[in-house]
């Protein structure tokens, strides 16, 4: 069986998909308002109160987002499998050197392509998460202004909510665009993945897409597997190892005979309590 490496947690993949689901409502309601004649529109417009729900739900969608990034930034700082990634997810030169060597694979200048080894997190990864983050940053201050526009215009002039608005919309149009073509052609569209990388589903990869995507986080841990076992060794030798039976079935027998030498010193007991 192919050795799998854990790659979301459970807290993770929830909050992926918590992520995943208010930002499909999100698109959905947000460009019916600016399309209402689309047909993928009708079923929200041509009901009663179709446009007075979208709002509320396009608004409800917002606040759970937000309420998201707030947990998700707690998740980061007091975790320290989240400070790892905070870490992990700093660019670095070697992310312009790996985009450089990918356009030249890609190109068909590097003959034959080069290998490239990236990290836990890949170029392609780092930019689409600081993306989403100066997203998700932008699309909540544009979208408050819109829906307190009262309030917001008791202070500062028009022409401040027009280009709120505006850059609401545009940025909308981006966040969806790198979805559809950025993100779904890395996890769903991509050959070497494809028809899917389960790691949101199951939290894994397995060794070959590690080898593809995070190949020096995949030496990583296996160095890291190496020197826990020679550490093992050392400790072992030194009087300070345990080592256990790794068989169940020998592990099996051991417990049957023990249960059975049990009984037999039971019987015993009794044999000489009775006096026989």
């Amino acid at each position: 069986m192919a050795r799998k490496y854990l790659r979301m947690t459970l807290n993770e993949r929830i909050q992926h998909l918590n992520l995943a689901i208010n930002f499909t409502i999100l698109v959905i309601t947000g460009f019916a308002l600016k399309y209402p004649e689309a047909f993928w529109a009708s079923p929200i417009t041509d009901v009663p109160l179709g446009m007075t729900f979208r709002g509320f739900l396009h608004r409800l969608s917002g606040v759970a987002t937000v309420t998201l990034g707030g947990y998700h930034l707690l998740y980061l700082a007091f975790t320290e499998r989240g400070r790892q990634i905070v870490k992990d997810m700093i660019p670095t030169f070697k992310d312009a050197v790996d985009l450089w060597e990918t356009l030249k694979n890609n190109l068909f200048i590097n003959r034959p392509a080069k290998i490239i080894k990236m990290g836990r997190f890949n170029f392609r990864e780092k930019f689409e998460y600081l993306g989403l983050i100066w997203g998700t940053i932008v699309m909540t201050v544009t979208g408050f202004i819109l829906w307190f526009k009262e309030e917001w215009l008791l202070f500062f002039p028009m022409w401040t909510f027009d280009v709120a608005r505006a850059i609401h919309f545009y940025e909308a149009i981006l966040a969806t665009l790198t979805i559809l073509v950025w993100h779904f052609y890395s996890v769903i569209l991509n050959p070497d993945v494809y028809p899917m990388n389960w790691a949101w589903i199951d939290g894994h990869l397995t060794e070959h897409e590690m080898e593809l995507e995070h190949g020096m986080e995949l030496e990583r841990i296996k160095e890291e597997e190496k020197r826990r076992l020679v550490d093992f060794q050392e400790a072992s030798n030194a009087g300070g190892g345990r080592i256990y039976p790794l068989h169940p079935e020998s592990s099996s027998r051991l417990n049957v005979r023990r249960f059975y030498g049990i009984v037999q010193d039971l019987n015993e007991s009794i044999k000489n309590w009775k006096g026989i």
